[in-house]
């Protein structure tokens, strides 16, 4: 019995040996697999090519713009009624929907409302054809400020991400109703091609015909929309065609100024906590991960004295801003760029869009307009502005592109290609808004106005930067009206003094009921703060401060403040005026 036993436990030893044995053995196995599969995965890591798309110094692809030729695109539009895109009436935006008409294009006046009515369309060219009931892509409006003119832009989108047309798959019509030359936009773009440090985009004047039986068949005339200027799409295309990554990042600014905004909120994963508010301070084309914007935020919103060398490419930046002074393009404060960070970098640059309105009369011009102040405000320009060397630097590369690439000689060249490929659509309805006489005068004075914007850059060296003002009555305390703006910073550290109106009007002149000068400029860090003892009643009141020299009045600024009041001119059209440096405020 012993023995049996003893034999009956040898057996359950050696059962469980070979268990254990069999345990470690699967074990080592899964083991073996995990190291494999982890070095696997390291090997396939390593693979991948990290190198950024673009490293130090950016280049356009001179090869891109190859097929380019000087002469206007025809295009063709056929809208099918009914439509297979749906839609609510533009009357009844809260109504059923039913199919989209072009009525409803024309009349999204708000580019910020839930309201984006889209038709499908066939969209055709000599050298694009499809049969005519084949629809191959999307209809809009496209714009901001222009929808609500008379004359609408459009944003034609193919249906189809491989069956482009000249290697673009999205088509933008820019009709320009506020450039009476028609010829801003494509100017820029093609004096940027030859500008080193800065990108382009592709171009072409397009004659668009829409095809449509919502038009008034007794007028021939009525599916002509004229001329109009297609400008590239910056998005994924606008990345392939340069032979960079489609995950590099792109952000288009539409109310975005270098400020850590709370729309502008990431979570954990760098993804933004409000998609709507993020896209509506900087739109996101390409990028998912908002992590590296964050960083370059934070470094521009703190005292960290390297935060354009870490993060900008320095000759972009200067390239960027001195084109914009030499072509006027002062509406690039807080929209009308581009942002490119290409992926595995820490580099930001600028990429440049929308030069409709550049190049404007001086009478439109604010003085802190006029020259460098015109981007102060914003924290990432008056870091950089405030360097003596860096002025100097944008001094020279403003000098170097007005002598070597946007030259009257060069203007005068393209402007020679221009007429005679445009001057019979202003000819003619429905771009004939100009006598022809009008219309030239329009298109020959762009050499001058660019000289001005030379001038008028020159003419504020010296001058002090502009700022903001505050008013404030105080109503808990008779007679009390509390004001304060901004310190003007000099560069040369010249004595400032301060004087101060308010009226009854915006015009000031004839309606002061307050007038001080020689406000000393001693503030509370980058404030002046000031106490009037004043009785108002009830109403609209305006002030403007106006900052200057002790010792030499004539270099002097004002506020970025501006007021605007429109009016029916003698012909009975809509005109304005601009009342710039003064703010107006209410007294309840």
């Amino acid at each position: 019995m012993m023995r049996d036993t003893k034999s009956s436990l040898n057996i359950g030893i050696m059962t469980n040996s070979n268990k254990i044995r069999g345990f470690i053995m699967i074990k080592l196995t899964i083991l073996y697999f995990s190291i494999l599969m982890v070095f696997s995965a390291c090997s396939d890591y390593n693979d991948v090519d990290h190198s950024p798309s673009v490293i130090g110094d950016i280049a356009d692809s001179d090869s891109w713009y190859d097929d380019m030729v000087d002469e206007v695109l025809e295009m063709r539009v056929i809208i099918p009624t009914p439509n297979d895109f749906n839609c609510t009436d533009f009357n009844d935006t809260n109504g059923t929907l039913r199919p989209c008409t072009l009525a409803d294009i024309n009349s999204d006046i708000d580019a910020n409302d839930d309201y984006e009515p889209e038709l499908h369309v066939n969209m055709q060219t000599d050298d694009f054809i499809s049969p005519n009931e084949m629809m191959n892509a999307s209809f809009e409006q496209k714009g901001k400020t222009t929808r609500k003119a008379k004359q609408k832009s459009y944003r034609i989108k193919l249906d189809s991400k491989e069956n482009l047309y000249k290697d673009e798959r999205t088509y933008q019509l820019n009709k320009h109703p506020y450039d009476n030359s028609r010829v801003r936009n494509k100017l820029a773009f093609d004096l940027l091609k030859t500008i080193p440090h800065i990108t382009s985009l592709k171009t072409e004047f397009i004659h668009l015909d829409i095809d449509s039986s919502e038009h008034n068949i007794s007028d021939e005339n009525s599916s002509d929309y004229g001329l109009f200027t297609h400008v590239e799409k910056v998005g994924k295309e606008f990345l392939i065609n340069r032979g960079w990554s489609k995950e590099d990042y792109l952000w288009k600014a539409q109310n975005f100024s270098f400020r850590l905004h709370a729309g502008l909120a990431i979570d954990k994963d760098g993804k933004p906590i409000d998609p709507e508010a993020f896209d509506s301070i900087l739109e996101r084309e390409r990028g998912k991960d908002q992590t590296k914007l964050h960083e370059m935020l934070e470094s521009v919103n703190s005292h960290d004295i390297d935060t354009v060398e870490k993060y900008f490419n320095r000759n972009n930046y200067l390239t960027w801003m001195a084109v914009n002074i030499v072509m006027g393009n002062k509406d690039t404060v807080s929209q009308n760029f581009f942002l490119y960070n290409p992926l595995y970098s820490d580099t930001f640059y600028f990429l440049p869009w929308d030069y409709d309105g550049a190049a404007r009369a001086n009478e439109e011009y604010g003085k802190p307009e006029l020259g460098i102040s015109n981007w102060w405000d914003v924290p990432l320009h008056k870091k950089f502005l405030s360097v003596k060397q860096n002025r100097k630097d944008l001094d020279d590369m403003v000098n170097n592109l007005r002598a070597n690439y946007i030259t009257p000689e060069i203007i005068q060249e393209r402007l020679d290609i221009y007429k005679p490929l445009i001057e019979k659509y202003i000819l003619r309805q429905p771009d004939n808004k100009l006598e022809y006489i009008e219309w030239q005068n329009e298109f020959n004075i762009l050499i001058p106005r660019l000289e001005d914007n030379i001038a008028n850059y020159k003419s504020q060296e010296g001058h002090p930067m502009s700022f903001w003002q505050v008013a404030e009555y105080n109503t808990t305390v008779d007679g009390l009206l509390n004001l304060a703006w901004g310190k003007s910073i000099d560069f040369e550290g010249d004595a400032i003094t301060y004087d101060l109106v308010i009226a009854t009007t915006p015009a000031l002149s004839d309606t002061v009921i307050y007038h001080k000068e020689d406000i000393a400029d001693i503030g509370i860090k980058n404030d002046i703060f000031l106490s009037v003892d004043i009785e108002l009643e009830a109403g609209t009141y305006y002030m403007k401060v106006i900052s200057r020299e002790i010792e030499n009045p004539t270099h002097y600024q004002i506020a970025f403040d501006q007021i605007s009041e429109t009016f029916l001119d003698d012909s009975g059209g809509l005109a304005y005026k601009t009342y710039f440096g003064v703010l107006e405020f209410v007294v309840e």
